[in-house]
């Protein structure tokens, strides 16, 4: 005899039989067997209620629940008193998600016998599901995502977990949605699209997720097709509305950054922040942008600001750590532009720029440990050789030990600023200080080079050469001074030199010739 149980000569069985048979297939677990042969059986004798009610068991088993069903209906409206037919239907609603129509199936099931015990636990499990699910709504009202999300995930777990209702899957999806879950959001929706391509919810609940990942052009797409099967959804139609704004907004300020026209970029960028601060996602990517242009308007801590900003939004946005470090590199932050270099070389090891970068910074770092002599002539790296010079001569004059007879810091600033004259004057050392090869030379993290065997007075006159009367050492001659002509009557403006000397000579050393020569402790 053949095993197949659709290849039984249903002539040759009786209906009873070939129930028999199905019985056996559904204790050995074939259930699809099972379902054929109950149907055979019913084809045999449809007026029969218990084939149906054992077909909607089998069913339940494969997860049909919407089949098994209508077996249960079959069957009790065959038999009223089938309370097995009414306990399996209120499975089969519960599972389905229709908690009142489970209710009605449970009681109607207990109404014939208020003992038995299967329906007595089963109805309370379904209390319990419907208490969850009232919180689940009264948390979601409230915009509380998480706990909204918790009470489903109980209800959840007292149904089959691999065929959840198709409305709680929706729930789980604004649950993600609202937590900007956007991964979990989207292979939730995914699945509910592949259920339902014309469903507006889901095609709105997809808009959702697009929107929260920064796609808008999806987003709008979505919202679109949404509104086309239901043209009344106003949901769909604000959220189209926000999208289209928040796009054109975007593209204004990119078109503008792209020709130069960097406040209406900027004004640009700050209309879109307006349009939706729950919008994490784009925002984060508008304050990046809007760095940007911060960045080319030499406003490198306004731009900082924004790319914190932008951080705290959204913490995976590798490319404003690039932004952030440039910003920390041009405010001489530079162990604040190690860390998110460094950071950019874990989350990328194979990109060859980061590293460079990050070599660069430490570079700089160790750089910013020994003097810096820009600073101390109060100059930027970008200072030209005149700007040098004319930056030495402005505070040689003002710290020079004769003008400051007695000042001890005026002296070592008159020092410092002659040993960073000296450095920054001539080509090759500046040019070893500004790479930095300095650093391995030995030269020391203090001062760098090895200036201090420098004369400063030789630097000063080398400086002010032609304004010294007598030539050498000597000071300023009443017909001498600065090149240009120098001071009126030899001296400082003023009268500070009043034929030749400083004011209360009795802090100068006259030298042979009327002069001043400077010597220094």
């Amino acid at each position: 005899m053949t095993n197949n149980p659709m290849d039984i000569d249903s002539t040759a069985l009786s209906a009873e039989e070939i129930k028999a048979r199905a019985n056996a297939e559904y204790k050995n677990g074939s259930y699809n067997e099972a379902v054929a042969l109950y149907s055979q059986a019913i084809e045999l004798s449809p007026s029969t209620p218990t084939y149906y009610a054992n077909r909607a068991a089998a069913l339940m088993m494969l997860g049909r629940y919407s089949e098994a069903s209508a077996d249960c209906r079959s069957a009790t409206d065959l038999d009223p008193s089938n309370i097995k037919a009414f306990l399996r239907n209120g499975k089969c609603q519960l599972n389905l998600g229709s908690l009142e129509e489970s209710t009605r199936q449970y009681e109607q099931a207990l109404a014939l016998d208020q003992s038995n015990a299967q329906a007595r636990r089963e109805y309370a499990n379904l209390q319990t599901v419907k208490n969850y699910i009232v919180q689940m709504e009264t948390y979601l009202n409230n915009n509380q995502w998480a706990l909204a999300g918790n009470s489903l995930d109980r209800a959840i777990a007292m149904v089959d977990g691999e065929r959840v209702p198709y409305k709680w899957n929706v729930w789980r999806a604004e649950c993600a949605l609202g937590q900007k879950k956007w991964s979990e959001a989207s292979r939730i929706v995914n699945y509910l699209v592949r259920l339902n391509t014309q469903n507006p919810d889901v095609l709105y609940l997809r808009a959702r997720v697009f929107y929260g990942q920064g796609d808008n052009q999806k987003a709008v797409a979505h919202c679109m097709e949404a509104l086309r099967c239901d043209p009344d959804f106003a949901k769909a139609r604000v959220l189209l509305k926000k999208a289209r704004a928040l796009e054109a907004q975007k593209e204004k300020g990119n078109a503008a950054f792209k020709t130069n026209q960097l406040q209406e970029a900027y004004d640009a960028y700050t209309a879109a922040l307006e349009i939706d601060p729950e919008n994490d996602i784009i925002n984060a990517k508008l304050y990046s942008n809007r760095a940007a242009v911060l960045q080319k308007q030499k406003k490198h801590q306004e731009a900082l600001e924004d790319c914190n900003r932008a951080i705290k939004l959204d913490s995976e946005f590798t490319k404003v750590y690039s932004r952030r470090a440039a910003c920390y590199m041009e405010l001489e932050e530079y162990e604040d532009a190690i860390r998110d270099y460094r950071h950019l070389t874990e989350v990328d090891a194979s990109n060859r720029e980061y590293r460079s970068l990050l070599q660069k910074a430490e570079l700089e770092f160790k750089k910013s440990q020994r003097k810096d002599y820009y600073k101390i002539l109060g100059l930027t790296k970008t200072a030209t050789d005149s700007e040098i010079k004319k930056a030495y001569r402005k505070l040689a004059l003002q710290y020079h030990p004769d003008k400051n007879d007695g000042d001890a810091k005026a002296e070592a600033k008159f020092k410092e600023v002659g040993e960073a004259y000296t450095i920054l004057s001539d080509p090759q050392k500046k040019m070893q200080y500004d790479s930095g090869a300095d650093l391995n030379g030995g030269m020391g993290m203090g001062g760098g080079f090895e200036a201090s065997g420098a004369d400063m007075n030789d630097i000063f006159m080398q400086m002010f050469g032609g304004g010294m009367g007598g030539g050498g050492a000597r000071g300023f001659s009443a017909g001498g001074g600065f090149p240009g002509g120098g001071f009126p009557g030899g001296g400082f403006p003023g009268g500070g030199f009043s034929g030749g000397g400083f004011p209360g000579a009795g802090g100068s050393r006259r030298a042979p010739g009327g002069g001043f020569t400077f010597h220094f402790g």
